[in-house]
């Protein structure tokens, strides 16, 4: 009798628990389970109010998690209507009465704040709006910042082009020094001047309009006014009574010192 107390209890906690009891296949009556079936009768009740309790209680920890989640991310959701599937009752042998099943309350899902969703997403349009001005912002900086960096590096190859040449030019000056200070200096020729003797004359004899000379070098010469005498000129005048010869050079010839 206790085993079938056991499987009694258990058979309407699972059918109770399931909510879509399973009719049995067959109605097994017999005298031997009157009083097992009227002891579960008094039980079934008390079984029942005990998993509407759960039942509820599962309903408004659901509707709690629920809440907090929605407020958590903002999101608007549509209301979700709960179908609720009628529980049947457990088809029991005729002689004992039916339990009575407590339906669970339907509750509705709560709608999200429409003002305070709207407030936000107009906020984060905002802010998009405003990440959007900051990137194209930094978009064009970067642009500049890449037409300035072109143009230094452009700059940068002109300047080193420049010093390549200006060491070019450097090298070959370094080069013509260099040959320059191995190259010896060209010896200047002395070219010496032959002077030749200047040949003097001297009077040595003279009467008015004729004179006789004689030179250095041992030539006699007789000379009137107009005649040419070398290295004098033309004579001028045949002074007899000073005793000189005055040619055109301005020399004058006159007696030598051996002769006085």
């Amino acid at each position: 009798m206790a085993d079938n107390d056991q499987y009694d209890d258990e058979y309407q906690f699972g059918d109770l628990d399931t909510g879509s009891p399973k009719p049995p296949e067959e109605d097994i009556y017999s005298p031997s389970m009157e009083g097992s079936e009227s002891r579960a009768g008094v039980a079934a009740p008390r079984n029942v109010k005990r998993n509407a309790i759960i039942a509820i209680a599962f309903i408004i920890l659901a509707m709690v998690i629920y809440k907090f989640l929605d407020s958590f991310f903002s999101v608007k959701k549509e209301t979700v209507k709960t179908t609720q599937q009628p529980t049947q009752a457990l088809k029991q042998p005729p002689a004992p009465p039916r339990p009575t099943v407590v339906q669970p309350i339907a509750t509705t899902q709560p709608t999200v704040d429409t003002p305070q969703v709207t407030q936000k997403l107009s906020a984060m349009e905002v802010s998009q709006q405003t990440l959007r001005s900051d990137v194209s912002t930094i978009s064009n900086q970067m642009t500049s910042m890449s037409s300035t960096v072109n143009q230094m590096a452009s700059q940068i190859a002109q300047l080193n082009q420049l010093i390549s040449t200006l060491n070019d030019k450097i090298e070959e000056q370094s080069q013509d020094i260099q040959r320059l200070r191995v190259k010896p200096k060209p010896v200047r020729k002395v070219v010496r001047r032959v002077v030749k003797p200047i040949t003097k004359c001297y009077v040595q004899a003279l009467i008015p309009g004729r004179a006789w000379l004689i030179c250095t070098n041992g030539a006699t010469l007789t000379v009137r006014e107009g005649s040419t005498i070398p290295g004098y000129g033309l004579v001028k005048l045949i002074d007899p009574h000073q005793g000189r010869v005055m040619t055109s050079s301005g020399q004058i010839i006159r007696f030598s010192q051996d002769d006085s």
